[in-house]
């Protein structure tokens, strides 16, 4: 969507320089925004992993500015803005909440609020403020809200757009039919109520940049720097050469269940200068999780895109204004509403970046090897028979793929997440699990010139009756090596019972008991170049 420019005084877009210092302000505000948050929560998910993500946009809800958070959230962020929009009728002191992946959001556990700017005597806001969490449970079938599932319904609670803060009241009862179809109330309770303060954060500091900026001023400084980031990758495309390429990535299939393929087929013209990404060829609706909404889609390629720009470009709407992403009805990255998702945000999302860059690569452009795709998604929770009521989602890092200059990086969060380790102390003190070993998997980078950074290994012991989740990927094909590099080496999900191991599959629902351990190996990175002995 293009910048509206008729509320502006200017004609041109400001100078560099000051959108440069538009730029900090805003994220410094957004920053802000995010320790409030991370301060004000009671769940390990938001004060250790920083699980969320807080966002400024313009009045259509376009993406102006991202805090440096979680990739995955920042670029499909402004489908939830739009569909907020066109469903409530703001004023001011609102705050609308939503989670319905078919209706602005991506998977349930991502709640995200809402929050309209109103800094001039008009009807509609001049901005709108998103701050985006992922809540450790909101329901469904299984601890952690991102279960087997086979439909939305399995995965917890639903929430299209509704207000919940009006005419700046808390609407409680909406706060209290979230926190009560969770397994842990008071925790989900206390998030929510963290997330409103970091949105009353930001529209206090937004007001205060009007006050010593003017409102016309910033809202042409928006426009310049949505322009601007657009300008950037036009630039860029119009460097390459014109030409095609193609990638496709494989995800695992498990028993009973199939697997999924991404394609991915882009195409570079210029005259004018314009990027066609068509993932029509991609496999049909998925019957279980791996389901991804368009919007996760965008997310991946503006992601992807992001890479090849100058480390100071912009993240905002104008990252897509080149680029026509093609996308087909009823398959596995646009599902017909009701589909089940909750893998969608965590493991296709990684599957679209591989094979978007796999096809960029064939374009000529220097794209470095597979990293590890996946985000290892781990989630605990009590199941019948325990007297605890707990609940723990992570991600484990892994490999990083190796690029035409360096290895890959170790035992890191790769591409669309952007999480931190869950510190074993934080673990130990909240929730009835130790932690048996954590350290490097070594030699599980891919051999090359220069070698896939090394995996992980994580190893729970259990001391209460537990229902476990893995959501996962390159348990059956390890990640690619780029340029004739060799494969990361594939993950692995182990569990460990009186001593005899039990390889589970990528993805899993399984109840533990006590003293079962659970490994989990996650993969290398793909190396890059031909090593010659």
């Amino acid at each position: 969507m293009s910048p509206d420019k008729k509320n502006n005084n200017r004609t041109e877009d400001p100078p560099p320089a000051e959108l440069a210092i538009f730029r900090a302000l805003i994220e410094a505000i957004l920053d802000e925004m995010g320790e409030a948050l991370r301060q004000g929560a009671f769940s390990q998910n938001i004060k250790e992993r920083r699980d969320y993500s807080c966002a400024l946009f313009n009045s259509e809800g376009c993406l102006v500015s991202g805090a440096v958070h979680i990739p995955v959230h920042l670029g499909s962020m402004d489908t939830a803005c739009r569909a907020a929009i066109d469903t409530v009728d703001f004023s001011q002191g609102d705050a609308a909440i939503l989670n319905d992946p078919y209706r602005g959001g991506t998977h349930l556990p991502d709640l995200t609020l809402i929050f309209p700017s109103f800094t001039s005597s008009g009807k509609s806001a001049d901005f709108y403020l998103g701050v985006r969490t992922h809540h450790s449970d909101v329901g469904g079938i299984a601890p952690g809200s991102l279960p087997l599932s086979t439909k939305l319904a399995d995965e917890g609670l639903v929430i299209p757009p509704t207000l919940v803060v009006q005419n700046g009241e808390v609407v409680t009862e909406v706060i209290e039919h979230i926190a009560n179809s969770s397994r842990q109330p008071d925790e989900r309770r206390g998030d929510l109520l963290a997330q409103i303060s970091a949105g009353m954060v930001g529209l206090k500091r937004l007001k205060e940049l009007q006050g010593n900026r003017s409102l016309d001023r910033i809202k042409s400084e928006s426009s310049g720097l949505i322009n601007h980031s657009a300008k950037v990758l036009l630039s860029f495309l119009k460097g390459q050469p014109e030409g095609s390429g193609a990638g496709i990535t494989t995800m695992d299939e498990i028993p009973l269940e199939p697997g999924a393929e991404i394609h991915c087929n882009i195409k570079l013209t210029h005259n004018p200068t314009r990027l066609d990404i068509d993932f029509t060829k991609s496999s049909d609706q998925h019957p279980g999780c791996l389901n991804a909404v368009p919007s996760i889609v965008n997310s991946a390629v503006l992601y992807c895109l992001r890479l090849f720009l100058p480390p100071d470009t912009p993240i905002t709407s104008g990252l897509l204004l080149p680029v026509r992403i093609h996308l087909r009805d009823g398959s596995v990255l646009n599902p017909l509403e009701g589909a089940a998702v909750a893998g969608g945000n965590v493991e296709t999302s990684q599957a679209i970046t591989e094979a978007v860059l796999i096809a960029l690569g064939k374009l000529g452009w220097d794209v470095p090897a597979s990293s590890q795709g996946t985000m290892n998604n781990v989630l605990m929770g009590n199941s019948p028979g325990s007297d605890f009521n707990y609940s723990l989602y992570e991600t484990i890092g892994g490999g990083a793929g190796a690029t035409s200059d360096s290895p890959g990086a170790s035992g890191i969060q790769t591409h669309m997440t952007n999480t931190r380790n869950t510190p074993v102390e934080a673990i130990e003190r909240t929730v009835p699990l130790r932690i048996k070993s954590y350290g490097f998997r070594y030699d599980s980078g891919g051999n090359g010139i220069y070698p896939g950074g090394h995996g992980i290994i994580r190893e729970y012991e259990i001391l209460t009756p537990t229902r476990l989740t893995i959501l996962s990927q390159h348990r059956k094909y390890g990640p690619d090596g780029a340029s004739g590099g060799g494969p990361g080496k594939c993950g692995r999900n182990i569990l460990i019972r009186d001593g005899h191991e039990k390889e589970l599959p990528a993805r899993t629902m399984v109840d533990l008991i006590e003293g079962d351990i659970l490994r989990i190996e996650t993969p290398g990175g793909g190396g890059y170049g031909v090593k010659i002995e």
